[in-house]
């Protein structure tokens, strides 16, 4: 045993995992990440970071920390051991997804058969379907910090944590790892990496912590306002609701429109939001339309990136899961701005999570 466990260690700090020949399950390195989450262990409401400067953020550059995006298949893989856990593990007391959980071990189903486990919210369920005709043995787990790629310590300060658990031959079975054998509510918010030890192979799954409030809480008081203010006029001017209609058109001026922009957004940033609703001839056009929410949106959360006097920058993480398949998971990295101006805060980007 302890010369297994000291191999896997050297293994996942090395950042080595293998592919088995016999299935198709993901197999991820400790230092495979599919983001990075600017932020380091003392993220405060003034983090001063060099390397981050006031150059502009491009809708190019958010495209491209968008990661693991659909690849060719939304399906549940039906070959080999297949390892799955949720997409967001959740702390908030005003959570009301489904807080508990009984572990299966049933005969396997194929195709979509997903009984509502990523409705979990509370503590990580590992999820191992066998489809195979021998028995296997998944002997540890561990947890790695995606952004830092360290391995991250259980209750009892191992590193590792024995589980003995035996899937048998076409079985779908169930582990949780219980909050008493790891500290979720003290970890910091971001994403984390699930692995699964069958001998020396590392199966490795994404997942989400979440401890932050849905607001960015680390900005000041007068900060939060202004944010809380430019959420409302995004999600009724420029979220699902694109309407335009002539009822307001008919009673309202293009000057009237784009003023109550200026409240939270800098004069620039206003008129580009406002193109779209103004025509040729400057005046307010009717929009009889809107665009769909995203429904494969599961959890948000708020991380601060800089800030000083006169510039705030912040992320938000985004984790996406498919309706039909829960279990592909993908995380989106959005960008915030706020600067200072002689009127006060205001925001020149502001991007859309939903």
């Amino acid at each position: 045993m302890f010369n297994r466990k000291f191999i896997a260690i050297v293994l996942s700090m090395l950042c080595l995992t293998s592919c088995s020949a016999n299935n198709d399950v993901q197999q991820t390195s400790v230092s495979e990440t599919t983001m990075t989450v600017t932020t380091s262990a003392e993220t405060t409401a003034n983090v001063v970071s060099e390397a981050i400067t006031t150059t502009e953020i491009t809708e190019e550059e958010t495209a491209e920390e968008t990661t693991e995006s659909a690849e060719d298949s939304w399906r549940n893989p039906e070959d080999g051991l297949v390892f799955f856990v949720q997409p967001s593990i959740c702390q908030r007391d005003e959570e009301s997804r489904v807080d508990d959980w009984e572990c299966r071990d049933t005969e396997v189903l194929r195709d979509f058969h997903y009984d509502g486990e990523w409705q979990y919210a509370k503590e990580l369920i590992f999820v191992f379907s066998n489809y195979t005709n021998e028995p296997v043995t998944i002997d540890s787990i561990n947890i790695v910090n995606d952004a830092e790629d360290t391995l991250v310590s259980f209750t009892d300060g191992s590193l590792f944590l024995d589980i003995n658990l035996t899937v048998q031959p076409m079985h779908k079975t169930d582990y949780i790892l219980r909050a008493e054998d790891f500290d979720y509510s003290a970890c910091e918010s971001g994403i984390y990496n699930a692995v699964a030890n069958v001998g020396l192979e590392g199966y490795g799954r994404k997942f989400f912590i979440n401890n932050c409030e849905y607001a960015p809480t680390f900005l000041t008081e007068e900060q939060q306002e202004i944010f809380a203010k430019a959420d409302g006029v995004m999600t009724n001017r420029f979220w699902t609701n694109k309407w335009m209609l002539p009822k307001y058109t008919d009673t309202h001026t293009t000057d009237n429109s784009i003023t109550m922009l200026y409240e939270v957004f800098t004069e620039e940033y206003a008129n580009e939001l406002s193109a779209e609703y103004i025509d040729e001839n400057g005046n307010l056009r009717n929009i009889d339309g809107g665009r769909e929410s995203d429904i494969s949106y599961c959890d948000h959360c708020f991380l601060p990136v800089y800030s000083d006097e006169n510039e705030v920058l912040f992320q938000n993480i985004v984790t996406h899961a498919h309706e039909d398949n829960p279990y592909f998971i993908w995380f989106e990295t959005l960008n915030y701005r706020m600067v200072k101006t002689d009127d006060g805060w205001r925001f020149d980007r502001f991007d859309l999570w939903n």
